[in-house]
């Protein structure tokens, strides 16, 4: 597992790192989204390479620390809730992004895809969670559709601000330039994809509680909001979070 020793340590040797990734970035186009629900499409966390999930590590760092005890409770909220609650990305404030310098590929990306391109990936995320659900059911726990937080339709709001339209081709050959950047920190880049599942509120869950106190904790927690409908665990969970656990005091 990832401690938060070494995640520290992996911020610092990346620095360098994190400049390479803005450039990157910078070869996407500007966009606009003409959406009527701002940040509607911001439900889900989304699924990013190892730099990416330390650049948000190292910006959950530099936040003021009473921020930074609502942001931790906020990620170990969405990871122990999910899929049961709507709770939306917690750098989401009134319909806007917290981070937007530091968004990932994937937010960035949202959007640009190809219709083809984006309804399939749509999908692919739908028939995951309907993997999750028959797992659920295998130990007991009956999560019914209309208690499943749904994947919306992929957005055809967005458009480009700046230049011509850039094609599926041209977002992969960033994408796979974005993750290659990982190879710099090869073994944890390995822990955070095999263990976590590049999955940054399940990091910080296991940071802020133990990874197996938020593994059972979550299954706990799952089983009283669709058993019983309260969430008087969840409440309990929140409260043994200590921000000293993973970021060194001020």
């Amino acid at each position: 597992m990832i401690s938060p020793t070494e995640l520290q340590a992996a911020v610092q040797k990346a620095q360098p790192i994190f400049e390479k990734i803005q450039r990157f970035y910078q070869k996407l186009p500007s966009t606009a989204c003409n959406c009527e629900k701002p940040g509607s499409c911001c439900a889900f966390l989304p699924e990013m390479t190892l730099m990416e999930a330390l650049q948000w590590f190292q910006v959950m760092h530099q936040t003021p620390e009473t921020e930074r005890v609502k942001l931790l409770r906020k990620f170990v909220e969405f990871y122990l809730t999910n899929p049961i609650r709507h709770m939306g990305c917690p750098f989401l404030s009134k319909g806007h992004c917290g981070i937007y310098e530091f968004r990932t590929f994937a937010c960035r990306a949202y959007g640009l895809w190809s219709d083809k391109m984006g309804q399939a990936r749509t999908q692919e995320s739908r028939d995951g969670k309907q993997i999750l659900v028959e797992m659920w059911q295998r130990y007991g726990i009956d999560m019914k559709p209309d208690k499943i937080v749904a994947e919306m339709d992929y957005c055809d709001q967005v458009t480009c601000q700046s230049g011509a339209n850039i094609t599926d081709e041209q977002l992969m050959v960033i994408l796979e330039e974005i993750y290659l950047l990982d190879q710099a920190l090869a073994d944890l880049q390995t822990k955070f994809e095999n263990e976590y599942y590049s999955d940054f509120s399940y990091l910080m869950a296991s940071l802020a509680l133990g990874t197996k106190k938020a593994v059972l904790g979550k299954f706990a927690v799952i089983k009283q909001l669709c058993q019983e409908g309260t969430d008087s665990r969840l409440s309990n969970l929140l409260a043994q979070i200590k921000l000293d656990r993973i970021f060194p005091a001020d």
